[in-house]
């Protein structure tokens, strides 16, 4: 899972946080249901409840309680069924949702950098401009695009051609084995103009 905010951070660590106290609770539920049982056979035989199984109910109700109120803050106030199930559902589609969020965003980023790339001592280098307009036309199709794809992982996990030629512009510290391969691999996915102008330092990013 890649996240690309502190906060986004922030979001997802709750929503997890949430999701760990829901199946806490789920799984004490399920223990109370027993103590029910004890329960309503004791009254059936005009027994009262013990006041540790009373204890035991009031204090697991007070948590849910209080855990649906933030999962309903969580989810922007949409109602949710005050039902344990219903509302770790929604929690998890909600955690789905940032999760995916985040990795097109940083797909998104990885774009922005390469459609932002120059090319040294002319105005227009075709092999670079080539893949920017391809870089551009991605960036408008993946906005609106509901759900992930292939590509955006891809250059959300740093495995996409663009992500070896932003590598080669801008990392600095490969070893030369790491180097060849990267430049290998640049060449033979995107071009191999585009790959000798970045070795040579003939494309770069501003401010970097």
């Amino acid at each position: 899972m890649v996240i690309t905010s502190l906060e986004d951070l922030d979001g997802m660590t709750d929503v997890m946080g949430l999701l760990d106290e829901g199946q806490r609770l789920q799984s004490r539920l399920g223990e109370l249901g027993g103590v029910l049982r004890q329960v309503a056979s004791q009254l059936d035989k005009g027994s009262p409840p013990s006041p540790g199984m009373a204890a035991s109910v009031i204090e697991v109700s007070k948590a849910f309680e209080g855990w649906h109120e933030r999962a309903q803050r969580i989810l922007g106030g949409t109602p949710v069924e005050p039902v344990l199930p219903r509302v770790l559902e929604a929690l998890e589609a909600h955690r789905k949702a940032l999760e995916e969020a985040a990795l097109r965003q940083k797909a998104m980023n990885v774009l922005e950098q390469v459609s932002s790339l120059v090319y040294r001592g002319a105005d227009e280098f075709l092999p670079l401009s080539t893949i920017q307009f391809d870089a551009l036309g991605m960036i408008r199709k993946f906005k609106d695009m509901i759900g992930l794809n292939d590509v955006i992982l891809s250059l959300a996990g740093g495995n996409h051609p663009y992500n070896l030629l932003l590598k080669l512009v801008l990392d600095k510290e490969m070893s030369n084995d790491e180097w060849m391969s990267v430049y290998q691999k640049v060449g033979q996915e995107i071009g191999q103009d585009l790959a000798v102008a970045a070795a040579r330092g003939r494309v770069y990013l501003p401010e970097h």
